[in-house]
């Protein structure tokens, strides 16, 4: 059932692209530039892009990631709220 879902979204969304490429044909542009006059390429050039911007984050996550132990005894992720320093907060909220 999802992917019948998924298969219709997709394909509701590749209709929406081609109509709007074919608009895009059919326009009269009027660019600054003469490469801004050419056909799709406002499409050509959002994709571009948008294809430029994954790949640079894949770079840029291997730049600032971090190991999985890097605050070590510190993680404030930990079930017991003992490791985390906020047991006497919870106990000092119970008795008021």
């Amino acid at each position: 059932m999802k992917s019948y879902i998924t298969n219709k979204v997709l394909l509701g969304l590749g209709a929406i692209c081609l109509a709007l490429a074919i608009a895009d044909l059919l326009r009269d542009g009027h660019g600054m530039f003469e490469v801004e006059r050419s056909p799709l390429f406002f499409a050509v050039f959002g994709f571009v892009t948008y294809a430029a911007l994954i790949f640079l984050s894949r770079v840029l996550r291997r730049l600032v990631m971090r190991p999985e132990d890097y605050y070590g005894d510190r993680a404030t992720d930990e079930e017991d709220e003992s490791l985390a320093g906020t047991e006497k907060q919870v106990s000092g909220a119970q008795d008021a």
